[in-house]
């Protein structure tokens, strides 16, 4: 297995948990906005300025230490972790087979919302995963 494939893998594998975390972090008393802010850490300046806009500035401080964990979590596996191994598959391999193997993360997504938050697995979802798992067979 050559290193792009690796890495190609391991990005999807770690942009499929962040929505995990983020579901968990905005179960708690948070609106949806004020949690994408935060999960955006990096680009703060443009939410916060987004927030001022709309008025909701104060909504920062309502947010739950639960929620906060879970989507400064989601942000960090996400922006930071897969974003670095996004880029090493790229340097590494080609786009045209990068690009495709990373775009599986909403499969590890799904596997995920199923094993750990409750979501119902149904046939089409089985015919999906094997869908996209055959893809990344062909593109090896």
């Amino acid at each position: 297995m050559d290193k792009s494939f690796i890495y190609a893998l391991l990005t999807a594998l770690i942009w499929g948990c962040a929505p995990a975390l983020e579901k968990m972090g905005l179960s708690g008393k948070i609106d949806p906005y004020t949690g994408v802010v935060i999960r955006n850490i990096p680009v703060a300046i443009i939410g916060f300025v987004g927030l001022l806009m709309v008025g909701r500035v104060g909504s920062i401080t309502t947010v739950d230490t639960k929620s906060l964990i879970f989507l400064i979590a989601g942000g960090l596996v996400a922006g930071l972790v897969g974003q670095y191994a996004f880029y090493s598959a790229l340097k590494a391999g080609h786009p045209s087979v990068v690009v495709p193997i990373t775009a599986t993360y909403p499969l590890v997504a799904m596997l995920i919302s199923v094993l750990f938050l409750g979501d119902a697995f149904t046939w089409q979802k089985l015919v999906g995963v094997l869908f996209v798992v055959g893809g990344v067979i062909l593109l090896k």
